[in-house]
């Protein structure tokens, strides 16, 4: 499953929480937000005055080039690239969207597998999720 093309900017990922909300949604409803999908989100540089949720590789590759990005694994659950992980120190990021790879695996939820070069691989454990959409212009006319 390939990354989307394009990165939404903060404005543009609000505008579409704002919109599933209004229509009876959640915020981040997984019929809106499709795995593949990315943005970047902003106020993360906000929330880390202590330096304690993004990760040293985000400050050392990454800080003043782009603000940290989210994305929606191939289960649905949002992970954020550049944030410290549960057991280390995150996830060393190479290249520029959509063609990003991070190491070590990822662990979003029920998902395990790897993103590499813009995509991420089978799950280990060989289970696969539907994909719940409500159109793919959602929101964007």
């Amino acid at each position: 499953m390939r990354l989307a093309s394009s990165l939404l900017t903060f404005a543009e990922y609000k505008a579409l929480s704002d919109k599933a909300v209004a229509d009876g949604m959640w915020r981040n409803d997984k019929r809106v937000f499709l795995p593949g999908m990315g943005w970047f989100n902003d106020w993360y540089l906000d929330r880390d005055l202590g330096r304690d949720f993004l990760s040293p590789h985000y400050y050392l590759d990454w800080a003043g080039k782009r603000p940290p990005i989210e994305l929606v694994c191939p289960n649905g659950e949002i992970w954020c690239i550049d944030r410290m992980s549960s057991n280390g120190n995150g996830w060393q990021v190479t290249g520029e969207w959509p063609n990003i790879t991070c190491q070590p695996s990822i662990i979003a939820g029920d998902y395990h597998g790897w993103l590499r070069n813009g995509e991420f691989t089978a799950d280990i454990d060989g289970k696969t999720w539907p994909v719940p959409n409500i159109g793919p212009d959602y929101g964007r006319r």
